[in-house]
């Protein structure tokens, strides 16, 4: 994934960047704004070129992160719902004798409920997923919808 944004802090390794959403109306397909109607968000970065407050950057996301953070958010609740499910299935059952699948459902809800905590944990401790590949220059077009634009051209 490719943005752009606005350096608003830091000149060292790590740079605080603003992104804008250029979307329109209540469209909420970039995802800017899905969650809030602030179409502005403010990440840490990799300053790798060593942008300077106010210059504007492309930005970049590996897929792999993307992949990453998907499986995390998906698989992990999935897998909560599954064992809480077979737990209440089987084991519990045994031990109550009564309304086996009414157990297994309300377990298994339970555990997904739970899982979103871990989720939270693994959210919090990844490194950084943004990196600035380059600097923008004036000339450039504007960031298309969710601040996407193309990338900087390769020499």
């Amino acid at each position: 994934m490719r943005c752009t944004g606005t350096v608003v802090d830091g000149t060292g390794e790590v740079a605080r960047v603003l992104i804008e959403s250029n979307a329109c109306g209540d469209c909420h397909q970039c995802g800017f704004s899905s969650v809030s109607d602030d179409k502005r968000i403010e990440v840490n970065a990799l300053n790798k070129v060593k942008a300077d407050k106010g210059d504007p950057v492309f930005l970049e996301v590996s897929g792999r992160r993307v992949m990453e953070a998907s499986a995390v958010l998906f698989l992990v609740p999935f897998g909560g719902f599954i064992i809480g499910f077979l737990i209440g299935y089987y084991p519990v059952w045994y031990l109550v004798g009564a309304a086996r699948t009414l157990i297994a459902v309300a377990l298994a809800f339970a555990c997904l409920a739970a899982s979103y905590y871990p989720v939270h944990l693994l959210g919090k401790k990844s490194e950084f997923e943004f990196v600035i590949k380059g600097i923008a220059t004036a000339d450039e077009p504007p960031a298309g919808p969710g601040g996407q634009s193309r990338p900087p051209e390769s020499s």
